[in-house]
Parts: structure tokens; sequence; C-alpha cells
């Protein structure tokens, strides 16, 4: 069996998508986040089965992003009204971004779901002990809060959430709220 695999769900994240992507194939990346993962170089994630691992500096220009991307007063952006790829079953929002390419990632984290944790709902895409299941690029050290959606779907166990064991509801109000103020710049 293979410590970390790919899920179906991260290969969503191509160089043509809104999402940071790696730049070379899903096996390196497996190798990578294999190696980091090993050495220790993950923390916890938002619930037990959930590790974040954080790739070293000399392989994050490896990834790309729009995450961070410099915005000011005039930059062209595109808008499009569409389903989200890997959330077909959810309805289209505007997704908007730059029309300049993606920019190189300063830090990366990447999100492994233990197997167990995604057999709960029958997410499992591999044999694998861990699936990465998202890549999250980015310029600034301090990494973004978790979006308002993915919180919303995780404490409600909506389609595509991942319940939020052993979390009060204080905790999620919390958590959501700075996501929501992170998302409107006020962090």
């Amino acid at each position: 069996m293979k410590l970390i695999g790919i899920s179906n769900f991260v290969k969503r994240q191509s160089r043509e998508s809104e999402f940071t992507h790696f730049q070379y194939n899903w096996e390196i990346l497996s190798a990578l986040t294999t190696e980091q993962f090993i050495a220790g170089n993950y923390s916890e994630g938002y619930r037990d089965g959930v590790v974040i691992v954080h790739m070293e500096p000399q392989n994050c220009a490896l990834f790309w992003t729009y995450n961070g991307f410099k915005m000011y007063e005039g930059v062209k952006l595109k808008a499009e009204y569409r389903r989200v790829v890997g959330r077909e079953h959810e309805p289209p929002k505007v997704i908007v971004i730059p029309i300049d390419p993606k920019i190189t990632c300063r830090y990366v984290d990447i999100i492994l779901y233990r197997a167990d944790v995604l057999e709960e709902d029958g997410d499992r895409s591999t044999d694998a002990d861990w699936e990465i299941i998202s890549i999250n690029g980015r310029v600034d050290k301090e990494a973004p809060p978790m979006d308002p959606m993915t919180i919303v779907r995780n404490w409600k166990h909506l389609p595509g959430g991942t319940e939020m064991k052993g979390k009060a509801a204080e905790e999620v109000l919390e958590t959501l709220c700075q996501a929501v103020m992170f998302e409107n710049g006020m962090h």
C-alpha cells in the first residue's frame, strides 16, 4: 500500500484552473509530499485525520497560484458564471480571476486526508493511507483561513464537506467569522 495517493478531487487543480497547481506530474507531487510528511514537516488540520504538509521553500517555486496576486486599480479580470470544477453538484457562481498568468508560490501547504476520514462519505480515490485533496499555494507567509463555504460545507456536512467532528458551535462560528472577515479585507 502507498503512504500518500492523489485524490480525484485534487486533480481539478490544473494549469488552466483558478486553483493553485503543481507544474509537474502527480507522481512527483506525491513523492515530494511523502518526503515532507515523513520528515515531520506538517501540522494538524481542522480535525483528526486531516494534516497540512508544509513544502520546503526550495520546492514552492514548482507551484503556481492566483492567491496573493496583487490587485491594483485597473487590473484586468476575467469573470465567468459557472459551476466550480469538482463541485458540479452545487449551483453555478461568479468566478473572477486575473487575466494575467498565475504567479509563483512562496509558500505551499498540501492538505492530506486519512483514508478512514475519506471513507466516511465514500470519497476515497486510492488505496493509499492518506490522499492529497488540496494544494494551497500563496505568496504571503501567513496562510489564509479556510474558505467560508468550505467551513459551512464541513459544519453542515453538506455534499463535498467532511464533518467537523469534535468542534463546538462557538468554535466553528469564530472560524467562520475570521474567514468572512479575511475574504472582505478585514484581517
